[in-house]
């Protein structure tokens, strides 16, 4: 687990249920866990909402290729033939 940051923090309260808090516990009597609950619980929020950004920049990377156009989707063809053949000029060196 990263270390944990310094800067300030905000006390919640958070509902969960009892099998996920047993799992939680359990996950921190390990001895590669030497960490609170909070602090664990952090890093798994912080997971999420990276890979939630993570899937939404994939998302609108596909909704941006989907939409090109057929002369935009044929330029990106011939630069793309382009760059291999500068790449194998490259590699015959």
């Amino acid at each position: 687990m990263p270390p944990v940051s310094h800067t300030e923090k905000t006390k919640i309260t958070v509902t969960l249920s009892l099998d996920i808090v047993r799992q939680l516990d359990a996950l921190l009597e390990t001895p590669a866990e030497s960490c609170s609950r909070s602090q664990l619980v952090e890093e798994a929020l912080r997971q999420w909402i990276e890979r939630r950004a993570q899937r939404e920049l994939e998302r609108q990377t596909e909704e941006y290729y989907r939409a090109r156009s057929v002369a935009e989707r044929e330029e990106d063809q011939d630069w793309s033939a382009i760059a291999s053949k500068a790449a194998e000029r490259l590699w015959e060196e």
